[in-house]
């Protein structure tokens, strides 16, 4: 019991710090499905489907959904990639491949891989 008395603000931390990687599925596994899994959630693909908007990939041209495109922002604007490797040709010469031509389709909505 002195234990958990002495250690009661670390189990708090610990136990927020988990429940908080649940919720936002930050390297978990919970709370957010990776991308192609939607298991039975037929109401969650239809959903998805809708929001989603397709874009051409600045490196390669190769027309792509959002949604499960990684993403890099250059003068304010965002750029969708098919792969990594596109991103990072484009990283290294940015004003090669940034062009006026692709437009933000989610201007106002957040799009992060990772943590």
């Amino acid at each position: 019991m002195e234990w958990l008395a002495q250690n009661w603000i670390w189990i708090l931390l610990v136990t927020g710090f988990f429940f908080m990687m649940r919720r936002g599925g930050c390297g978990m596994g919970g709370g957010m499905k990776s991308h192609g899994q939607h298991g039975g959630d037929t109401q969650h693909s239809a959903e998805a489907d809708k929001s989603a908007a397709t874009v051409t990939d600045p490196v390669d041209k190769a027309t792509l959904d959002t949604a499960v495109a990684l993403t890099s922002v250059y003068r304010g604007k965002t750029y969708y990639f098919a792969s990594a490797e596109n991103r990072a040709i484009f990283e290294a010469k940015p004003e090669q491949y940034a062009s006026t031509d692709q437009a933000d389709p989610q201007p106002h909505k957040s799009h992060h891989h990772g943590c």
